[in-house]
């Protein structure tokens, strides 16, 4: 452990070096301040509601308070930190597993926004101070932000090696198909909500510290260790499987996998697919629509709410367009360079491969709202999804030039600092909603105002594509340093 230290203390280096140099200060400062300043506004009277209710013994408030931090610790710890955590580098380090896991997972409190979730976390066990076990309550809760950031890391591990193994692949599919239909059979006629919060894992938590009787302590503390001796068998198989796993792709597949799209830009368009499929951006802009999925088939969504919802999936997914060029790297971007394409080429064929994820996400909201409101809607939620990706394009194509990030995959896509992304995110939207609010109207010039607000977005992006192309072309030097 005394070599791990010693080698922590060179990642730290490294990590804030790579901070300074890229200008990363300025998005944690911001991250910083706007979690900051929700917390001290939000989090007191969360505090002392949940306390009350632990004295009396309820459990409510803190069971979603617990959750809410098991959110944001799953959140935060999907940062890629650009130091020498690697398969390959990790191997080289002359120290047993164990200390090379303890090496990794302490690396993953290196961002500052770790920090405030830690101390964010730190605050939120107070209120058990107030239950009928105080002492083992607490243990309970650190053992259970334990437990979040070995499913975390496991899961992480798992889609690394899955990546490589397609029968895991369809296994990790079915089973999680499986998980579904059960959780679908299950459920009863009462309101999804419901059923949410009986299944929230911190009630374990909760009932350690209000329970009454031994009995009633012994049941959820089993749980909670039998769960996380699971989780560290898992996390320790996972971390060791992907050290010295060297089983090489099939590459030879891959080369013609990449075939079945037509044209000349087909293979990058699906290369784009493969690089964005592995983002947790994308998964996440598809909680909305099964959410909504879900409360379509109990009651009549309306075009407004249906239509919100696509711009909060396209919202969710602006840092995956504001990305340069999937999980390129400074070395892979060399081969455009002998392509004979355009840098304009390039970013048309990164828009198609999202824009056949993000449609693919949208289809079942487009056809559920064409089943229940008929054709006319159908054509409107098509317009509102043509602009927004077109706004979100346009915008995110120069922003990929001008202030380049690589995703990681089975991670968030890197965000920019705080301004640029509120930007991105309203100028991506706007177009959208003003197509909606011009619908709402009953207004003579509606099919006028729809029409101009297409044409301006389609020469939008027309001209993103030739500046953010020359641009490329220009500046491909610098995007390979800043993708480094």
């Amino acid at each position: 452990m005394a070599r791990a230290s010693l080698i922590f203390r060179y990642q730290w280096r490294a990590f804030w070096r790579r901070v300074l140099r890229t200008g990363r200060v300025k998005f944690y400062l911001s991250v910083l301040a706007l979690l900051g300043w929700i917390t001290a506004g939000a989090l007191p009277d969360r505090l002392s509601r949940a306390a009350g209710e632990l004295a009396a013994g309820q459990t409510a408030s803190m069971d979603r308070l617990l959750l809410v931090l098991c959110l944001l610790w799953l959140v935060v710890l999907g940062e890629h930190l650009n130091v020498s955590l690697s398969n390959d580098r990790l191997r080289r380090f002359p120290i047993s597993v164990r200390s090379l896991l303890a090496l990794k997972l302490s690396s993953l409190f290196l961002p500052p926004p770790v920090w405030l979730v830690t101390s964010v976390s730190a605050f939120g066990l107070s209120p058990l101070l107030s239950a009928r076990h105080p002492l083992l309550g607490s243990l309970a809760a650190l053992f259970f932000f334990a437990l979040t950031i070995g499913v975390r890391v496991s899961v992480s591990q798992l889609l690394d090696i899955a990546r490589r193994r397609r029968r895991l692949r369809f296994a990790a599919a079915a089973f999680g198909a499986a998980v579904l239909a059960v959780a679908a059979l299950q459920h009863d006629a009462g309101p999804l909500s419901a059923s949410l919060i009986a299944a929230n894992p911190a009630t374990l938590v909760t009932t350690i510290a209000v329970a009454t009787t031994l009995s009633a302590i012994i049941v959820p503390a089993a749980t909670l260790l039998v769960s996380g001796a699971l989780v560290w068998s898992l996390l320790l198989w996972g971390f060791t499987r992907g050290l010295y796993d060297n089983a090489a792709e099939q590459t030879a597949h891959r080369a013609t996998s990449i075939a079945w799209l037509p044209g000349r830009l087909g293979p990058l368009v699906q290369k784009e697919q493969r690089s964005i499929r592995t983002v947790l951006d994308f998964w996440v802009g598809l909680l909305p629509v099964l959410a909504a999925v879900a409360l379509a088939l109990s009651t009549s969504l309306s075009s407004t709410v249906r239509q919100t919802i696509f711009v909060i999936v396209c919202a969710l997914n602006a840092n995956v367009t504001l990305n340069c060029l999937g999980l390129d790297r400074p070395a892979g971007l060399t081969r455009y360079l002998i392509l004979p394409i355009r840098g304009k080429d390039l970013f048309l064929a990164k828009n198609v491969g999202v824009t056949v994820l993000v449609t693919l996400q949208l289809t079942i909201l487009v056809a559920i709202g064409a089943w229940q409101s008929g054709a006319t809607q159908l054509g409107a939620d098509i317009v509102v999804v043509t602009v927004l990706l077109l706004a979100h394009f346009a915008w995110g194509n120069v922003v990929s030039v001008f202030e380049p990030r690589r995703a990681e995959p089975h991670r968030f896509a890197p965000s920019a600092d705080l301004l640029t992304s509120l930007m991105s995110v309203l100028i991506g939207s706007a177009p959208a909603v003003a197509v909606i609010v011009v619908l709402r109207s009953d207004s003579r010039a509606t099919a006028s105002a729809i029409a101009g607000i297409v044409l301006l977005s389609v020469f939008a992006y027309y001209s993103s594509l030739r500046l953010a192309g020359g641009s490329f072309e220009r500046r491909i030097e610098f995007v390979s340093r800043r993708l480094g």
